[in-house]
């Protein structure tokens, strides 16, 4: 056998070599785990981890197919949120904590947090107003004691948009107010780049809570204070303009009134009733004074629950059947008029319930463990969740869960108007009461990506062989040797 025959050969051997080395497919359900989902929009996005590459997938989908990315980052950094564009992680939870951005393969350090407490799980708070960041890093107080508990906590906040940090030189509680694009923080109003546009003196009659209210076109802003004082103001060029300024007075209001963060509709107050505590009063603004509407009865905790166009109020009630057999009373009311309407009734067994609103957006997909309940808000819809059904309280069905999810750990996310229901292995569509096994889908895309990224080292291997084979016959004709 000639020289170039046996070097050709050779060449052929180590070509088929290397092809065989090529991973067909990256999708095998064995080797896939979902870590979560983050919802922005009309978009869900699934991080996958292929436990034997170890490495990272970014699985888009918009109700009718899915993307893939590869991440270039380790499950060492922690996923804060996605807002569509880029990735807010982590790294360290207390003391010192490090906060990135990735985009288009690209890791950057936002910065690195020092000081940090002892005394929490995570040292640094995230919010998203859907345009901007506002972050909190909680510091460590001079006589911080973990073991017993005994914690004073420092709060240094910041404004994160466009990639840019922004440090902030007020504090308290941070409420977004889209009709003036601004964020009220504590006592002030800042913009989105960290500029101070007011201050207000809420605090001068005792520690005080603020709800937002959008009744159609109106936007209001109601503050309550422990003394007594109701505060209600409304937007008029670009500014907060006071139009209610009134202490009202125990017997009216009861003790504790305090406002739902975000409402829609006209603003209401929330208060325990000052004769009985077991009763929770709902007091409701017409223009012109606060007037009670309904009285809850038999320790009813109320949850305020928004969608995009309606809120209502959630009423929980525990009740007991039997020594240890523990129900919850759960019944939704709607304000209609001065009326306070149920609109939806259920008793569930269990005792851990968990409400959300759609300020989640972007961030990771809460999750239901046995047992335990949630209730979330769609875009119409008010649903709960638990071990083995979903009711929808808008529309009083009730939909048994899959085989697959029921009476395991399961996490649900807003997308594509309906919801995404999914585990570490399978993910499924649930719209209109029922349910889509879409993981064949989220396979296939891993699948023929592996297939493109397989064809694209075929067509260069195979282009580097037939010059190795070219170059060997050359080199015999040249008679030349190694």
């Amino acid at each position: 056998m000639s020289r170039v025959v046996k070097d050709t050969v050779f060449v052929s051997i180590l070509f088929l070599l290397l092809i065989g080395s090529i991973p067909v497919s990256a999708g095998c359900t064995d080797n896939l785990k979902i870590i979560n989902a983050y919802s922005v929009g009309d978009k869900v996005a699934f991080v996958v981890l292929n436990t034997t590459s170890n490495k990272l997938y970014a699985l888009t989908y918009n109700g009718y197919s899915f993307e893939v990315e590869p991440l270039n980052f380790t499950t060492s950094y922690l996923v804060r949120h996605w807002n569509g564009k880029y990735w807010l992680l982590q790294k360290g939870r207390r003391e010192t904590v490090s906060l990135y951005t990735y985009q288009n393969g690209v890791l950057r350090l936002v910065k690195t947090f020092s000081g940090g407490s002892l005394c929490t799980d995570n040292d640094l708070e995230i919010k998203w107003n859907g345009r901007e960041y506002f972050l909190t890093f909680i510091e460590a107080g001079s006589h911080d004691d973990p073991n017993t508990g005994e914690c004073t906590f420092k709060f240094k906040h910041y404004l994160l948009k466009d990639e840019n940090l922004a440090p902030l030189n007020v504090t308290g509680q941070e409420l977004w107010i889209p009709a003036l694009n601004a964020w009220l923080i504590g006592e002030s109003l800042v913009d989105e780049n960290g500029k101070v546009l007011g201050e207000y003196n809420f605090s001068k009659t005792g520690i005080y809570s603020v709800g937002l209210a959008v009744d159609g076109g109106k936007t209001f802003l109601v503050v309550s204070s422990d003394g007594g004082w109701v505060r209600v103001f409304t937007i008029r060029n670009s500014s907060l303009v006071l139009i209610y300024n009134r202490r009202l007075e125990k017997r009216e209001l009861g003790e504790g009134p305090y406002p739902p963060k975000v409402w829609i509709g006209k603003p209401v107050l929330l208060s325990r009733d000052s004769h009985n505590e077991s009763r929770v009063n709902v007091w409701l603004f017409n223009g012109t004074d606060f007037v009670k509407i309904h009285t809850f009865e038999k320790y009813a905790t109320l949850y305020p629950v928004t969608t995009s166009k309606k809120s209502y109020i959630l009423s929980s009630i525990p009740t007991i059947k039997g020594v240890k057999d523990i129900h919850v009373l759960l019944e939704l009311f709607e304000i209609r008029g001065a009326l306070l309407v149920q609109v939806g009734s259920l008793e569930v067994e269990g005792n851990y319930l968990r409400v959300i609103m759609q300020e989640l957006e972007g961030f990771p997909a809460p999750g239901i463990e046995p047992g335990s309940m949630l209730v979330a808000s769609g875009k119409s819809s008010v649903l709960l969740f638990n071990s083995t059904h979903v009711f929808n309280f808008t529309s009083g069905k009730s939909i048994e869960l899959l085989d697959a999810l029921k009476n395991h750990g399961y996490r649900v996310a807003l997308c594509c108007g309906g919801w995404i229901v999914f585990n570490e292995n399978m993910i499924y569509s649930f719209k209109d009461g029922k349910f889509k096994n879409i993981t064949p889908e989220m396979l296939l895309a891993l699948s023929e990506r592996s297939k493109n990224k397989g064809s694209s080292r075929t067509v260069i291997l195979s282009s580097l062989m037939v010059v190795v084979v070219v170059l060997l016959v050359f080199l015999k004709k040249k008679k030349i040797t190694f």
